[in-house]
């Protein structure tokens, strides 16, 4: 009973925490903030309500035939540009653009770190949907989401890619504060502070772009298929044998826009 007393507190202050940031945020991002922190109070009520291990292991089933394997499906004619034209209207390429080289031994975001020559992992991210747009005669948008860490800097950077023939989005990821092991409160309300928030990971993704403007933008431009990857993955590029296969016509039949990381490859 304690316990829980303890977990009830605990989610009653971080509530009055969070409203108090939220009311001295600029006016200007009020919005913003509020929306981010409500995404951040359902993740820290299933933090005080959740028990046991994150993941129970003997939960975990093989997926079976909801998995085709890559050699199974059907070989893609390169050639027929219409048919890839259709499919390539629909795609939207985005990458996760939040972290920052300093595990490599540098400063600022990762994609901007040159590896191949003087060609960024941007650089060379870009180059690929060029390739694309410039052969099938499409326009395939490249989509960045960046941190509070790295948004500022990659705004910088794009102005070098004007007229390079991919139209280039950004949004940032949510921002959410750190919490006391101790106190379970944030350690710091001042969003100045940037060592007091953290860019909540890749699984921020979805509501992060839920939350942007882009998801209406590009449903309203027909698009069907999203595809993610990390920037600095520069394997991670768009397969035609993978975007084009059948067995995809029952999630268009199903969704407006599919977040397909299947086409990872």
């Amino acid at each position: 009973m304690a316990e829980l007393n303890v977990r009830v507190d605990a989610k009653e202050d971080m509530e009055k925490e969070i409203a108090q940031i939220v009311k001295q945020c600029p006016e200007g991002r009020r919005k913003e903030v509020s929306t981010q922190m409500e995404g951040f109070q359902r993740l820290f009520a299933r933090f005080l309500e959740e028990r046991g291990p994150s993941v129970r292991w003997e939960d975990i089933e093989p997926a079976g035939d909801a998995m085709k394997a890559y050699g199974s499906l059907a070989s893609v004619d390169l050639e027929n540009i219409e048919v890839i034209r259709k499919h390539l209207d629909k795609l939207v390429v985005l990458k996760l653009n939040g972290g920052l080289g300093t595990s490599m031994g540098c400063k600022g975001p990762k994609s901007l770190i040159a590896v191949r020559g003087e060609h960024t992992f941007l650089d060379l991210t870009v180059e690929q949907i060029q390739v694309l747009n410039k052969k099938y005669n499409v326009s395939i948008p490249l989509v960045l989401m960046n941190s509070f860490n790295t948004h500022t800097d990659t705004l910088k950077i794009l102005r070098k890619y004007h007229g390079c023939g991919v139209p280039i989005y950004t949004f940032e990821q949510s921002c959410y504060p750190r919490v006391s092991k101790e106190s379970l409160m944030p350690i710091d309300a001042d969003l100045a502070n940037k060592e007091a928030w953290y860019p909540p990971g890749h699984g921020d993704f979805y509501e992060a772009f839920y939350n942007s403007s882009y998801l209406t933008k590009f449903i309203n431009d027909g698009k069907k298929f999203i595809f993610v990857s990390n920037i600095d993955n520069l394997g991670a590029s768009v397969d035609l044998s993978i975007l084009v296969v059948p067995c995809y016509s029952s999630v268009l039949n199903d969704c407006c826009f599919a977040a397909v990381c299947a086409l990872l490859w």
